[in-house]
């Protein structure tokens, strides 16, 4: 079940964006959001792939197909690049 985020969405994006664009460092994100430096990494990602819209709380756990899940484990095994470059492919 998807968690709900403790800060709003509109001061998560701000403070990504701010961090994305090299103007704070990660650290200052984390503290200014109140989460660990690892969520700031995880959210700039996020951000990165879909844009803003990524960050907005869902109602449901994203579903990826059986195809793209095999390609993402044929590839990590392969050992190409490292799981999250391949998070960020697909």
């Amino acid at each position: 079940m998807p968690q709900k985020s403790k800060i709003e969405v509109t001061e998560k994006v701000k403070i990504t964006r701010e961090y994305v664009s090299g103007k704070i460092s990660r650290e200052e994100a984390a503290r200014r959001a109140k989460v660990a430096p690892a969520s700031i990494a995880r959210w700039a990602r996020i951000y990165r792939q879909e844009g803003a819209l990524g960050l907005a709380p869902t109602k449901k756990n994203r579903v990826y197909s059986s195809e793209l899940k095999k390609k993402a484990v044929l590839e990590y095994l392969a050992g190409g690049c490292g799981l999250h470059t391949i998070c960020e492919k697909n």
